[in-house]
């Protein structure tokens, strides 16, 4: 799901012949592509990555700690 929405704004922002919104003080952009979903995609691929590494620690942790992934072996689980 993550990928068809970066994938979507991707679409979103392309325009065709279009360059990219770095400013001189000597040119004059008549087309030029929207920063706002690049700047959406980077920041949901940095999330994902954050979050694929949290989780990856905490399976490090429950595994440092019980020495199993086995829900059924663990019993000292308190909720």
């Amino acid at each position: 799901m993550e990928y068809a929405v970066n994938l979507f704004f991707v679409l979103v922002g392309y325009k065709k012949e279009a360059r990219s919104p770095i400013f001189a003080p000597d040119q004059v952009i008549s087309s030029m592509v929207d920063p706002v979903p690049q700047a959406v995609v980077s920041t949901v691929i940095v999330i994902g990555l954050s979050l694929t590494l949290l989780l990856i620690a905490i399976a490090i942790r429950i595994y440092d700690k019980y020495g199993t992934f086995d829900i059924t072996k663990i019993k000292n689980l308190k909720g």
